[in-house]
């Protein structure tokens, strides 16, 4: 990922493109920002800016929106498949001013609509890998001051993941998926995973906890006193069952 930014970033000085005097940051976010990808990962990344005028926004643009088609489409050729939900930079809603990302968390905070609530639980989980890190130290502050003012957000998250089903019936037998390309399979992932990374992530929210992992989360709840040992233990043990799990239906799909 980084070398790919890299090259991208050569080739817009090579084709005469010239970058703004300002700090900038690329985020990685979701499964990458919690450094959790598996095998068959798409894109979820983002651009951080520090506060320019308004004055230099045509500079930014002129530089960074030519920047942000290339490299989407760069990691999109090498194996990192274009995000489904358009949660990339090259759409201007996943790249802003410190300012800018102020006024979106907010929103979705104060707003908490499914689609704003969907898009925090990728947001929410994210790294600085080129650029000025203390951009996104900044911007994980805003997340968790936004948070505070609006403890309620927390509630619609919950609300989202209980929409979830976990893939069992009276007898403790799995259902499978009925029809299409799944038939007869489940879902690792949104019938199991799911369930503890948003849980970890909403408790880290609420504690503004700032560990990337959900096990090193977990690890820091459990200081907190918000999960004892024994639980602790019994997520852990889930956690790593299930991705095992998932990691090996990757590697039987490539052979």
């Amino acid at each position: 990922l980084k070398r790919t930014y890299e090259l991208c970033y050569q080739q817009m000085q090579d084709e005469g493109f010239t970058a703004p005097d300002i700090r900038h940051c690329f985020l990685i976010m979701g499964s990458g920002g919690r450094r959790e990808m598996l095998l068959g990962p798409d894109q979820d990344n983002g651009f951080i800016y520090e506060d320019f005028p308004d004055s230099q926004q045509e500079e930014v643009d002129a530089f960074f929106i030519p920047f942000a088609e290339k490299l989407t489409h760069a990691l999109d050729y090498v194996g990192y498949p274009l995000c489904e939900g358009d949660v990339m930079v090259s759409n201007p809603v996943w790249r802003g001013r410190l300012q800018d990302w102020r006024e979106r968390v907010a929103d979705w905070a104060e707003n908490p609509e499914p689609h704003k609530v969907r898009y925090s639980s990728i947001f929410f989980d994210f790294i600085p890998l080129v650029g000025d890190a203390e951009l996104a130290h900044s911007l994980q502050s805003i997340v968790f001051k936004a948070v505070r003012a609006h403890p309620a957000f927390l509630y619609q998250v919950m609300q989202l993941n209980l929409t979830h089903k976990v893939p069992t019936g009276l007898w403790g037998r799995f259902i499978t998926e009925k029809s299409g390309p799944n038939a007869g399979t489940l879902s690792l992932k949104k019938g199991g995973l799911v369930y503890i990374v948003d849980c970890i992530r909403m408790f880290s929210l609420e504690r503004e906890i700032r560990a990337l992992t959900t096990l090193e989360r977990l690890d820091a709840l459990t200081q907190d006193n918000v999960f004892s040992v024994e639980t602790a233990e019994h997520i852990r043990v889930a956690f790593e069952a299930l991705s095992f799990l998932r990691l090996r239906n990757e590697i039987n799909l490539l052979k």
